[in-house]
Parts: C-alpha cells; sequence; structure tokens
C-alpha cells in the first residue's frame, strides 16, 4: 500500500455505477450564514440555485465538517483574509449526490455516496443542507464507510499524505514532529506518519487532553506546549535527546516553527506549515522572542543551520495543489487507507445544524480534541431526531 502511495499519481481508480436514483430537488433549503464578520452565523433557507455549469455536482449534504480555520474566518480573528458576503462557512462534506453537469469526467451517479471539498473562501459551503461543488472536488465513497467519518478525514489527512509522500518522504522509523491543536489536523497527521509510514513522532500538544488522543494514535512522545516558549524548548529538548527530525510539520501556527527549526536535520530535513493562515511570508516577519534554557547555547553554526531551514519552509495547501491529479490521487488514497483500516478519523462531537453556534463557541474554548462535525441532514428532515439521538449516545 506504501509504494501505492507514493507512486499514487501513477495510477487511477476504478468507480463502481449505482442504478437511477430518485431525488426531490427543493426551491429552497437551510443554511448557516455568516452576514457580519464576528456575529453569531444565521439559519435562514435560500433559494436553490436552478441550473448547474457544465462542470458542477448537486450534493444532498448529510455531514460538513466545522474547522478552526472556519471558525477563524466567521469570528474575524485573521482580518487580512477576505470573505464575501454572505457567507456559508464548511469546505468539507459528505453526503450523496443529486445532480450532475454534463461534463462528468469522474462518472459520478445520481445516489453516490460521495465525500467533496471546496475552496476555503468559498462563499457557497457546506453548511447547508444542499451544496454545489466542481466535479474534480468529489470523490465516491464504498459503502463499507461511514459517511460521518469521511467527512472528517480528506483535508487533514489528505494534506498529511500530501507532505509525507510527495514533499519530504519519510521512511519507516523516521523521526518526526507534529505539532497538534484542537481542531484535528496534527492529529491526522500522527495518524499518517505512524500507522502508514511507521515512523516515530513526537507530538507537541497545547492540551492535556490532544496529548492523551495522539498518544492513542501512536505518538512515540508528547510535549506540552503551553505559552512559556523556553519551558517548550527545553521540554522538546529532553524528549528529542541527541537526535535530530526529518521533517517538523506545524499545523498549530504560532510562529512555532521558528523553535523547531533547532530540532530538525539541517542537511536532510523540512520544515513545513500547514496552517492556511501561517505563510512563510508572515513567519519571516514574525520572530518570536524568547531565552534559551540555562545551560543550554546555540553556536553560530546551530543558527545558521536553522535559518537555513527557516528561509526554505514548504508552506501545504492540498487544495490549492497546481496538480489536479496529485490532489484528486491523495484523497483517492485516503479513501482506500480508511477502507483498508490503515487510519482513521476521530470525532470529537457531533452537532445539528440548529446547534451551529455552539459548536464554534466549542472550537473557540478549545474544548475538541480532534474534528468537529456538523449534522446537516437533521436540519431538512423530521424523522432523522431519533436517529441523531441514537448515534449520540453511541458516541458518549
Amino acid at each position: 500500500m506504501l509504494g501505492a502511495v507514493i507512486n499514487s499519481v501513477l495510477r487511477s481508480s476504478g468507480v463502481k455505477f449505482k442504478q437511477n436514483v430518485t431525488v426531490v430537488l427543493r426551491q429552497s433549503h437551510k443554511a448557516a450564514i455568516l452576514r457580519e464578520i464576528g456575529k453569531p452565523l444565521v439559519l435562514e433557507n435560500v433559494k436553490r440555485i436552478e441550473k448547474l455549469k457544465e462542470d458542477e455536482v448537486r450534493i444532498k449534504v448529510h455531514y460538513c465538517s466545522l474547522n478552526s480555520t472556519d471558525v477563524q474566518i466567521i469570528s474575524g480573528k485573521h482580518p487580512d483574509l477576505q470573505v464575501s458576503l454572505p457567507f456559508i462557512p464548511g469546505h468539507e462534506v459528505s453526503g450523496e449526490v443529486m445532480e450532475i453537469g454534463k461534463n462528468n469526467p469522474n462518472f459520478l451517479k445520481r445516489g453516490d455516496r460521495v465525500v467533496a471539498m471546496n475552496d476555503l473562501q468559498d462563499p457557497n459551503g457546506g453548511l447547508t443542507a444542499e451544496m454545489i461543488v466542481k466535479n474534480r472536488d468529489v470523490w465516491s465513497v464504498p459503502s463499507d464507510i461511514p459517511l460521518r467519518e469521511m467527512t472528517v478525514l480528506p483535508y487533514g489527512h489528505g494534506t498529511a499524505l500530501l507532505t509525507f509522500a510527495v514533499h519530504c518522504p519519510l521512511q519507516e522509523n523516521d523521526l518526526v514532529l507534529i505539532t497538534a491543536g484542537p481542531a484535528g489536523m496534527g492529529l491526522a497527521a500522527v495518524d499518517v506518519a505512524v500507522n502508514v509510514y511507521k515512523a516515530k513522532v513526537i507530538a507537541i500538544c497545547d492540551t492535556e487532553s490532544s496529548s492523551d488522543l495522539v498518544r492513542e494514535k501512536g505518538a512515540y512522545k508528547t510535549v506540552s506546549m503551553g505559552k512559556n516558549y523556553t519551558k517548550l524548548y527545553k521540554s522538546i529538548a529532553d524528549a528529542m535527546g541527541d537526535k535530530k527530525a526529518k521533517v517538523a510539520y506545524d499545523a498549530v501556527g504560532k510562529q512555532l516553527l521558528h523553535l523547531l527549526a533547532d530540532f530538525v536535520d539541517h542537511e536532510n530535513g523540512q520544515l513545513i506549515s500547514v496552517d492556511p493562515f501561517n505563510t512563510p511570508e508572515k513567519l519571516k516577519a514574525y520572530k518570536p522572542e524568547y531565552e534559551l534554557p540555562k545551560k543550554m547555547k546555540r553556536t553560530e553554526e546551530d543558527k545558521t543551520n536553522s535559518a537555513k531551514l527557516l528561509s526554505n519552509v514548504k508552506h501545504v495547501d492540498l487544495y490549492e495543489h497546481p496538480d489536479e491529479d496529485v490532489y484528486r490521487q491523495m484523497i483517492s488514497d485516503t479513501i482506500e487507507m480508511r477502507e483498508e483500516g490503515m487510519i482513521a478519523g476521530y470525532i470529537s462531537k457531533v452537532f445539528r445544524l440548529k446547534e451551529i453556534q455552539e459548536a464554534v463557541q466549542f472550537i473557540q474554548q478549545k474544548q475538541c480534541t480532534g474534528k468537529v462535525l456538523i449534522d446537516v441532514k437533521c436540519s431538512e428532515e423530521d424523522d432523522c431526531e431519533d436517529e441523531f439521538k441514537e448515534q449520540k449516545k453511541k458516541d458518549d
């Protein structure tokens, strides 16, 4: 499987066809809409877009991930990131195909169970009962993978796979540093590094619950992040000993790569940022101030080596990858790895669409340890209340 992942661009996946399915198209449907930055989302009925473009697919949304990036846009924590208002957040969804445009290169059929992604800044996101996306951004999901779990896999696991297969290829027993916050990107990277590549992961976590979870995923060691960078530096040094990492994978931001550079192999290593807001330009513009722990010194050679790594930070954005074949194959491989039981999604909590503000606050307060999932289908179907309650009992 690992060889198939690394050489994934060279192969293609077969698609199973389904019989025609009758789908009811509503004239309007519920959506969670951002009308003013920093204000709560509002639930409104939105009019259905009548006609698809040739390369578009209409999806009946079952579930939508609510990611920390969505919450940062909603709250206005990144004012330099402009979105068009009104704005519907959500760029990872699962559901079933309702309608397909004339251009259908991926051979989708009505009724197909699918997972889909869209651009982070697309104003027509997934927190809605019906979503329109490009055909290139839709993948069929095997019947034995629950849609609720599949929803939380594409972005985090696909990004980690792209990094470790293409940008910084891992080998068994390679040492990897991964920062893991509350939203699941770091957790997904730990899952891929440990369970696909058999690497040794030292995870730097911002909460104790995150530490517990990454240990369950197979992390070799964990370090508590905290706010004191001097103390954090010493904790990382103690965990690393005299070894150097092959890669430092930063899913949190906070300019932590400035610290991690000292612990990465300057000849064969790589610094990776997957936080969409923490671009290399921002990394260069801001360096956190901290003192080295007592009895620890950095030679001029150490400083030069770290500076070399920091000048070559790779910013990985799966959705923006220039090669569409590579982009699509990463998600196809993620689906295949889940089907084979190599990886697994972790859902911290599920909210209904009408509970969207509670979900936003849940992430803002760092109560989550993995992905937060919004059950969208319950907004349109009265008879799913019992189903939701039954599933919640299982989750609890």
